[in-house]
């Protein structure tokens, strides 16, 4: 066989294996809340499923995210129009990443340092819905496992509370979100790790969900990571 043709040859099975073992990453969504919600979705790299899609009570949806994303961000938005414009809570612009609203985010980086996935709920804007992650097709050691956050708004500062259109309490923003000062948001360009620290506000959350990110420094308690056996999923539940 001519080398060139067989070196064709190789490089085509290796692309036709590597897609079969180190294909795209399977998201599950699933909406256990009593109320319908519109799920939007985040990446630097890659925006899936559009962006955003409906899910009513106890529906579920599927897709999947390209390897190495990067910034991913999931989250549920409330009280939206038929179209998932004009929501209570979790607006974004279209195909683009939440700013200054209090919502619950599930962020992801998936295979980057040595491989690793790494994902985390985060706080840092406030909270919205309950939510879980729970891995699939994974293998680590502890730090791989399900994380899960509640929240009682009635331990949320009456300043920092979001009312819907018949008085209910929606959501709770964080402490930045609600003053947008540097002592609360910390902002890494102008304030160094060292000179930046959880707030009694951010220890409100803190109580409520230990394992989320409650303020901008707050990896070392949140941060968790798993390796795909071969290719790693996750399953995000709203309300369950």
């Amino acid at each position: 066989m001519d080398n060139s043709l067989w070196s064709g040859t190789l490089i085509l099975l290796f692309l036709s294996f590597g897609t079969l073992v180190y294909g795209n990453h399977p998201f599950t969504v699933i909406n256990r809340c009593s109320q319908t919600i519109w799920v939007g979705t985040f990446g630097d790299d890659d925006i899936p499923a559009g962006g955003s899609f409906k899910l009513d009570p106890n529906q579920r949806q599927s897709f999947t995210a390209i390897r190495g994303w990067t910034s991913g961000r999931v989250w549920g938005k409330t009280g939206c129009d038929s179209n998932g414009r004009n929501c209570k809570t979790g607006e974004a612009p279209r195909g683009g990443r939440t700013t200054l609203q209090a919502v619950t985010l599930a962020e992801f980086g998936l295979d980057k340092w040595q491989g690793m996935d790494f994902y985390d709920i985060s706080l840092v804007d406030g909270f919205n819905l309950p939510i879980s992650i729970k891995p699939t097709g994974t293998k680590g050691d502890s730090n791989c496992r399900v994380q899960a956050c509640n929240f009682n708004f009635g331990v949320c500062p009456n300043n920092f509370k979001e009312y819907g259109p018949n008085g209910q309490i929606v959501a709770c923003k964080s402490a930045c979100t609600a003053t947008r000062e540097d002592q609360y948001c910390c902002p890494s360009s102008r304030v160094p790790e060292s000179q930046c620290r959880p707030s009694q506000y951010s220890e409100i959350f803190k109580r409520q969900c230990p394992d989320a990110y409650t303020w901008a420094y707050d990896y070392k308690d949140s941060d968790r990571n798993c390796r795909g056996n071969p290719v790693s999923g996750y399953e995000i539940t709203f309300c369950g």
